[in-house]
């Protein structure tokens, strides 16, 4: 989301949240294009919204205010020009240098979750928030969270517009690669589409999920202790790899699969995909999947990015270690994950 949409007193060019990024990625944490950087909402073992510099570990906190400070944070996004934005108490905020403000309210979804940001320039949706999540009657129904919703930059509506997704109803974890390729996941899977714009000014809802199932990554099983299924939770494209995060009771597993060569299926792309071509584009995503680790524990923080041609990808979990707060950890293409220091204890 560029400066320029939001108020004039909210930023000057000096005030950009020392990060050079080009693409809003959602989740609990990003990488500064450069990877030098990442920031991410705690809303774990602690709460709050920190920076961290990958060489040095250091850790510098946000200045949360009073009315958000004891808030856990778990959905993050970088914006086109910067800034870093997130979701708490059903408002979207913005974090600079010098203060967190906030910026938007998420009415009319209740309980807004996975705010992730279009930012490829000269598209339809350039400068867009999107989260997931349902209106309030829908979520005192009982319904799942999972339907997008978004925001255009510049809007006189005070609120999101729906975005209408058919036999979809659990989209979450949407995410924008750097040329404006949209991944999402549904029944725990990976899904890659694109949303077409809605042309009739008297609909009220923003355009139309277009998407189709590209890897079938959920791991399901059914047993007396509940063990062993996992589903996608968070999603990072980045160079020629999509790296996934997945997540089970007291149990995770990262991975990355090949990013397609093209979309399967998106707004434009003409007609929808045989059962052959799906067939296809998901034998080929399993065949090349690659396993980077299976056998974590509960694990936070899952970002990662690309720097000259070498992966980064930045995750926390709990330690053991005597009086140390959960680690941080890099994994850099190879080998296993390093850590490079810990979060606070308190």
């Amino acid at each position: 989301m560029h400066l320029s949409r939001l108020p004039a007193c909210l930023f000057s060019v000096s005030m950009l949240v020392m990060l050079s990024i080009s693409s809003g990625i959602a989740g609990e944490a990003f990488f500064s294009k450069d990877g030098k950087t990442v920031t991410m909402g705690l809303n774990n073992v602690l709460t709050g919204l920190v920076q961290v510099e990958i060489e040095t570990g250091k850790i510098t906190q946000a200045p949360l205010p009073t009315e958000i400070k004891d808030e856990g944070i778990d959905s993050v996004a970088r914006g086109g020009d910067g800034e870093a934005l997130f979701l708490a108490k059903d408002a979207v905020w913005v974090w600079t240098p010098k203060a967190v403000k906030r910026i938007y309210a998420t009415t009319p979804v209740a309980g807004a979750t996975d705010l992730f940001v279009a930012t490829l320039p000269g598209t339809p949706l350039t400068d867009c928030l999107f989260v997931s999540g349902n209106e309030k009657d829908a979520a005192d129904a009982g319904y799942n969270l999972g339907s997008f919703y978004g925001r255009k930059p510049g809007s006189k509506s005070k609120a999101f517009a729906s975005i209408f997704c058919r036999r979809v109803r659990d989209a979450t974890g949407g995410v924008f690669s750097d040329d404006g390729r949209l991944f999402f996941s549904s029944g725990g899977d990976l899904w890659e589409g694109g949303i077409q714009v809605e042309e009739d000014p008297s609909m009220e809802r923003l355009g139309t999920l277009v998407a189709a199932r590209i890897a079938p990554l959920a791991i399901s099983n059914t047993d007396e202790g509940n063990g062993g299924g996992m589903w996608i939770n968070h999603v990072a494209p980045a160079g020629n790899w999509i790296y996934l995060q997945l997540r089970g009771r007291h149990m995770a597993a990262l991975m990355r699969t090949p990013m397609p060569a093209k979309p399967l299926y998106a707004p434009g792309e003409g007609e929808f995909p045989t059962v052959k071509d799906q067939i296809h584009a998901m034998t080929d995503s399993l065949t090349k999947t690659q396993i980077i680790a299976d056998d974590l524990g509960d694990i936070f923080g899952f970002c990662a990015t690309e720097v000259a041609g070498k992966p980064r990808l930045f995750f926390c979990t709990r330690t053991e270690a005597e009086g140390k707060g959960p680690a941080m950890l890099l994994w850099e293409g190879e080998g296993p994950a390093r850590i490079i220091g810990y979060l606070p204890t308190e």
